[in-house]
């Protein structure tokens, strides 16, 4: 079972897709071969959703009359991107997550590009690239969160806190405007971050221009040169593929103590060894802190032995409900090492970190441990996107991302729409950041040691 990886594909290029304009459709009356392929790719499409949705009432919208609809305009396309857009139009009506369409040439393209960085290490001249520059929006302002050490944007100077007015040709104050008006704020605001993110990536060796106001209110400009995806490349399906990147590190925290933290970009299989390996280097500390800001989600069973770290009995993080039946998420209690030495499962404080790019998996493992009593969740609300789905190949060869499931907390919460609530909120803000702290992190630290006091 998969939870998906990209919340924001149904309005946003993927990462590291073109993002060149797409031509024009052509307004000439297909041909009856041409009408024959578009009712065959919408009635899959539709079917598919029709006979997987979990829910039977389709989130109150008439999904018969909707086909009935739009199967004209279906059969009246004159070319692909048109009968796309029709197929984008019928899952917009359900106004929920974990829908999207993804073109055969987008997916055809990515499968390629993985393939071939798996032979290259990653470092495939021409693959995947990026800036090492990530973004949050803070009111109305698209802000630099994090610059990754050595990489592009570190390089040009950026630091976190400046302000991201343009990229190329790409004036971000318009993305928000753009997103559709029957979209949520919260996930608009997803949408809008995951596109700004995504006009960053390209083929290494290329360049961006990126203008940006810096931290004295100057307008700079800095052309970056995209650098080869850090991270271990990852393919999965027909999703496009993933670098993995996995992150651990030790810090102090008030009162003299020695904190864990570890942080990974997205949940995938290649994780669960450095996760393990973290935890059993961070036996000793006085608290753990998992950061989950930004991970989208991934593969959700993981969930069940990552969360068994820090659990001794088999407690339920969450329920899976599909039109048919439900599914437990039971944790499984890590009493062995990944060595083969007897342990136990860790039991100091745990602080899990979230904001509004935390999606799916992520969400689901913050809220089973936050459910079950086992850890303080702190940062923002999450992207409230968490509904389990699948991708199959329609007739024309592009991909379907479709939901099947819905997702329960153990306090019987849905987290689609809602997301995970933090038991403690720490907003970033922009003089945080322009002054090089990161006061969500600093909230968890100053938690553990409270904690630790009382002990």
């Amino acid at each position: 079972m998969l939870l998906p990886l990209l919340p924001a594909l149904g309005c946003a290029a993927p990462p590291h897709a073109s993002a060149s304009r797409v031509a024009p459709a052509s307004t000439a009356a297909p041909d009856s071969a041409r009408a024959a392929s578009n009712v065959a790719t919408f009635e899959a499409a539709w079917r598919l959703v029709n006979e997987r949705h979990f829910d039977s009432t389709f989130n109150g919208v008439d999904w018969p009359a909707v086909r009935t609809e739009l199967l004209p305009r279906a059969a009246a396309a004159a070319d692909d991107e048109a009968l796309r857009g029709v197929i984008r139009d019928m899952l917009r009506r359900l106004r929920q997550s974990h829908f999207a369409l993804i073109p055969r040439e987008a997916a055809d393209g990515m499968e390629s590009a993985a393939r071939d960085a798996q032979r290259s290490g990653g470092a495939a001249s021409g693959g995947p690239g990026d800036v090492g520059l990530s973004m949050r929006m803070i009111g109305d302002d698209f802000v630099v969160w994090r610059v990754e050490p050595g990489g592009a944007a570190d390089s040009a100077g950026i630091k976190a806190g400046w302000l991201v007015r343009r990229v190329d040709d790409a004036a971000l104050a318009d993305l928000r405007r753009r997103m559709p008006a029957e979209m949520g704020e919260r996930q608009a605001r997803v949408r809008a971050t995951t596109l700004a993110g995504a006009l960053l990536g390209g083929p290494t060796g290329s360049s961006v221009r990126v203008a940006l106001v810096d931290g004295r209110g100057h307008d700079v400009v800095r052309t970056l040169v995209r650098t080869p995806e850090r991270g271990e490349p990852v393919k999965f399906g027909n999703l496009p593929p993933f670098y993995t990147s996995f992150e651990r590190e030790r810090v102090a925290a008030p009162r003299g103590l020695s904190v864990g933290v570890l942080r990974f970009n997205v949940w995938m299989s290649s994780v669960v060894r450095p996760f393990d390996d973290a935890v059993d280097a961070f036996r000793d500390a006085d608290g753990i802190v998992i950061d989950l800001r930004g991970n989208p989600g991934g593969v959700g069973a993981l969930v069940m032995g990552t969360a068994g770290h820090f659990l001794t009995t088999p407690d339920t993080l969450g329920t899976m409900r599909t039109r048919r039946a439900d599914l437990r998420f039971v944790a499984n209690p890590r009493l062995v090492s990944r060595t083969g030495q007897r342990v136990r499962p860790y039991g100091g404080p745990v602080v899990v970190l979230v904001d509004g790019l935390s999606a799916s998996t992520s969400e689901v493992f913050a809220a089973g441990l936050q459910g079950v009593g086992r850890a303080r969740v702190i940062g923002d609300t999450s992207a409230g996107m968490a509904l389990p789905a699948l991708m199959e190949r329609l007739p024309n060869r592009d991909v379907l991302y479709h939901a099947f499931a819905d997702f329960f907390t153990p306090r019987g919460e849905r987290l689609e729409g809602r997301g995970v609530v933090p038991d403690e909120v720490v907003p970033l803000t922009r003089a945080a950041l322009l002054a090089g702290h990161d006061p969500q992190l600093d909230a968890a630290l100053s938690w553990i040691a409270a904690r630790e006091s009382q002990r």
